[in-house]
């Protein structure tokens, strides 16, 4: 069973909604904005394409995940998505576009071997798959192509004309001949005529006539003027792009939903922080020498692991030579000089790919160790025991270190391990300046998918805590004798947490930027000096490190989070049997309803028999099975969404649809976890029955044809139910008598929790009280049209508050943040903030537009329970139009 980490159902459930919504409002304009407002927080605007054959309401939109996120997995359920929720078909065609040929053997392997995720990952969400090359699909069948879903793996180049397969795509071929066979009338007009005028039977008129999905898998050259009139040439119904760097001029790509380094460390996706190490042009042998003691040392350490968990790693050096024909004479240096034996290391150079005799690097049985490249490794090669980056060239190209980086990245088995230095890369560089080396890295991330602002502002974990990528905490060790006690007991609590001294092991750490002055101050509480010059080289490493990073390189006060300051909120929780457990969703359900005693009767607006197409009409099923559809009206306008269904029904399923199927399709595609089976096919059997009465329908097969709207109609009324018995549930528990309770034996506490923002701020504000840094993530200064946003001015408030110690900006929809049950849904309040007396203030903001809705009023409702539950340890406020008076009201109460 495949387990999706939660970003990765966050991506995946925004591509959802969006195609929902697209199909429902047969607006992607529409959809793509009210998504984007409820991830971003902001409507972002919706760039439709422009090129010949693809109609400018055709969705076309891009998820951003970077190097390490799992693009293709999330490729793979998409297809389902944009086939059940989109297109509505049982089955479809895909066209999966790859940036090169290497990257398509390996994708199409992928997908045709029933043990790889990949494949299970399809299999789930489309059915019955056949995987197809653009070689292969040239001899598809129809009986293949009405059987299952077809995915055609290719690059765009493959249907090009000046292509030689590209030619072969739109030639006439025999093999097609059989696609054409009883041709909707209405389909003729959009097919490629041959020499008599006719539809030629070819390979690109079939797709057309199948409209199909296309997935961009990291197909850079699919964004150009070309490449989209390319893909016109095929008709698809959508386009879902899946890239660490989206295209921001010319063709901007719409991001529907981007993914973090936050999240992917929080996920264990990924290495994070990528430790950097650098030495002059002069100690290039030095460098080389102390990259394999530390893959040796890392090794070791993978041993240890290993007893203790059973996974096997073996860590990799990947050595960037300074030239190709340096390349077999390094190899060796390692072996004559350094003691690896031979067989450790392969060289990966142009003709020279010894990797590509590897079958299994991950397996024990493989002794590679070391791989010697000059400026990339063979396309579409990955490993995540690669660990370490060891650059022997003084001067780079962005795109050979970009692309060697990105190999580094991954965390073998994306699961974190017990030692730290296991969950991190490594970069040793030559260079005359560490300011230099760390700009280039920074660069090269940005290529990977990382944002520029994330490499010194994300959070993420290192063995003192949560710090930026950037500020990696530099220590230094002395000997014990070496330091003065007294004056470090006088200067470390004056330097308020910016430096550690262990005087047992005569460890030094410099957390943050110092100043002049503070420098001083940590020097003097040593007293050789060799030891202050060891002090005065860190402070300057850690400052040049953040500045590279994007920061000022300032001194700063650390955070309450680098601190290791606890920020404990109690949960609010049901007392059972003298136990707490946190109050969630199941404690809403454990009452008992029957869903089939329920009224079935849908929506007045339904009408199975009228479906909104491009050409409104009746649709109906043939004496021989056809489809019928018999125009009542021209729309004014060309309906592209209604069209496609029209589409899409007229190849699908016609054969019969008793009663009892039609009953499991729907129970099957419409997700009830709460509900029993038997319970949920009498409700279906009675919506359905009820249909056939209310608009004198016979067979169900009729009903059939509009299976798809009438699954969200059933699915929605279903909904109302299940909020109906929540509610109610949810009332009772509100009652002064209920068994709700809030004590700090079961909290959330912010110190031992993972930041998470998919976003930070980029305000010029400087927050000072923030819980982990200056940049609350997920909180946005102004709007795209303008004028500042009110959430932001009630973080400036409670910023200079001398009543609040620190404070968090509580990011919605993460597993590691404070939440509250509402009847409907988990509801995560903007700010926490810590108060000086200890108590913990939840606050809501809210506009006064929304304030007197029925959702507004439910949180305050919550709110005030888990206060009023918490022996007034516990305060909660929801502010509106811009009037943060109440909170000093609260925060007066006692």
């Amino acid at each position: 069973m495949i387990v999706l980490k939660d970003y990765q159902q966050r991506v995946l459930d925004s591509l959802r909604e969006f195609f929902r919504l697209a199909a429902r409002e047969r607006d992607p304009d529409a959809a793509f904005r009210e998504v984007t407002r409820r991830t971003f927080g902001e409507t972002m605007p919706y760039w439709p394409v422009s090129a010949s054959g693809l109609d400018r309401r055709m969705p076309y939109v891009c998820l951003r995940v970077p190097t390490g996120g799992g693009k293709t997995l999330l490729a793979c359920y998409a297809v389902g998505l944009a086939m059940h929720d989109f297109v509505h078909a049982d089955r479809t065609v895909a066209l999966w576009l790859v940036p090169s040929h290497t990257i398509l053997d390996q994708t199409a392997d992928a997908l045709r071997d029933p043990r790889h995720p990949y494949r299970r990952a399809l299999e789930l969400a489309c059915g019955a798959v056949e995987v197809v090359t653009i070689e292969e699909a040239l001899r598809l069948s129809r009986a293949t192509v009405e059987g299952q879903t077809v995915v055609i793996v290719a690059t765009i180049q493959a249907f090009r004309v000046e292509d030689t397969t590209g030619r072969k795509v739109y030639d006439q071929n025999g093999s097609f001949d059989e696609h054409l066979l009883n041709l909707p009338a209405d389909r003729s007009a959009d097919l490629l005529p041959g020499a008599d005028g006719k539809p030629k039977p070819s390979l690109v008129n079939m797709l057309r006539l199948r409209r199909p999905i296309v997935i961009v898998d990291e197909a850079h050259n699919a964004r150009t003027d070309l490449s989209f009139a390319t893909l016109g040439n095929v008709r698809p119904s959508c386009i879902v792009e899946f890239t660490a760097t989206p295209a921001r001029e010319r063709t901007p790509s719409n991001v529907l939903h981007r993914i973090s380094a936050a999240e992917l460390k929080a996920a264990d996706m990924v290495k994070l922080p990528l430790r950097v190490i650098s030495r002059h042009p002069s100690q290039r042998d030095q460098l080389l020498a102390e990259a394999i003691t530390l893959r040796a040392d890392l090794e070791k350490l993978a041993v240890a692991e290993g007893q203790q968990t059973g996974e096997y790693l073996r860590p990799i050096l990947l050595i960037q030579a300074e030239r190709v024909d340096a390349c077999e004479p390094l190899r060796d240096r390692l072996v004559r000089e350094l003691g690896l034996e031979k067989e450790w290391v392969k060289i990966s150079v142009g003709r020279l790919d010894e990797l590509k005799d590897v079958k299994d690097i991950a397996s024990p049985n493989c002794p590679v160790r070391v791989i010697i490249t000059v400026e990339k490794l063979r396309e579409g090669w990955d490993c995540p025991f690669a660990y370490v980056l060891c650059s022997l060239k003084e001067t780079r190209s962005a795109t050979a270190i970009e692309q060697i980086v990105g190999r580094i990245l991954r965390l073998p088995l994306a699961r974190a391990k017990r030692h730290p230095d296991l969950n991190c890369a490594y970069a040793f560089s030559v260079s005359a300046s560490i300011t230099d080396v760390l700009a280039e890295l920074r660069e090269a991330l940005e290529h990977n998918g990382f944002t520029p602002a994330e490499a010194e502002r994300i959070l993420i974990p290192l063995p003192q805590g949560m710090l930026p990528l950037g500020v990696q905490p530099k220590t230094m060790r002395v000997e014990p004798t070496e330091i003065d006690t007294t004056a470090a007991q006088v200067h470390v609590a004056a330097l308020a947490g910016k430096v550690r001294i262990d005087t047992a092991t005569g460890d030094i750490t410099v957390l943050v930027p110092l100043d002049e002055d503070e420098t001083e101050k940590l020097a003097g509480c040593v007293k050789t000096p060799e030891a202050k010059a060891k002090v005065r080289e860190a402070v300057r490493l850690v400052r040049e490190a953040e500045k590279a990073f994007g920061g000022s390189g300032k001194t700063r006060a650390p955070s309450p989070y680098e601190q290791q300051l606890d920020f404990i909120v109690p949960l609010l929780c049901v007392r059972e049997s003298g136990r707490l457990f946190e109050f969630e969703s199941t404690f809403l359900l454990e009452h008992s309803w029957q869903l089939s005693a329920k009224d079935a009767a849908l929506s007045e607006t339904y009408n199975p028999r009228m479906r909104p197409y491009g050409k409104a009409g009746l649709v109906d099923i043939g004496i021989k099975g056809e489809v019928q559809t018999h125009v009542i009206q021209e729309s004014p306008e060309a309906d592209f969404v209604g069209t496609l269904h029209q589409q899409a029904l007229q190849l699908g399923d016609t054969d019969e649809w008793p009663l009892e199927r039609l009953v499991a399709w729907l129970d099957a595609k419409i997700d009830h976890p709460d509900i029993p089976m038997g319970e949920s096919a009498e409700f279906l059997r009675k919506a359905i029955r009820g249909l056939m009465v209310k608009f004198d329908i016979d067979d169900p097969s009729m009903l059939a044809l509009d299976r798809f709207r009438l699954r969200d109609e059933i699915e929605a009324r279903i909904q109302r139910h299940r909020e109906g018995e929540r509610k109610a549930a949810f009332q009772t528990f509100l009652f002064s008598d209920s068994a709700l309770a809030v004590s700090e034996e079961r909290a959330i506490n912010f110190r031992t929790m993972t930041y998470e923002p998919s976003w930070c701020y980029e305000g010029g504000f400087q927050f000072k009280k923030h819980y982990f840094g200056p940049k609350p993530g997920e909180l946005r200064e102004s709007k795209l049209s303008g004028g500042g946003t009110e959430e932001f001015q009630c973080a400036q408030f409670l910023d200079g508050l001398p009543e609040v110690q620190f404070w968090v900006r509580n990011l919605a929809r993460k597993a590691t943040s404070f939440r509250l049950l509402t009847s409907t849904d988990w509801f995560y309040p903007d700010f926490l903030c810590r108060l000086t007396d200890g108590r913990a203030l939840a606050v809501e903001y809210k506009g006064a537009h929304l304030y007197d809705g029925v959702d507004a009023e439910e949180k305050r409702a919550v709110g005030a329970v888990w206060a009023s539950r918490s022996d007034g340890r516990c305060l909660f406020v929801m502010p509106t139009n811009g009037d943060f008076s109440a909170i000093l009201k609260a925060m007066k109460s006692q």
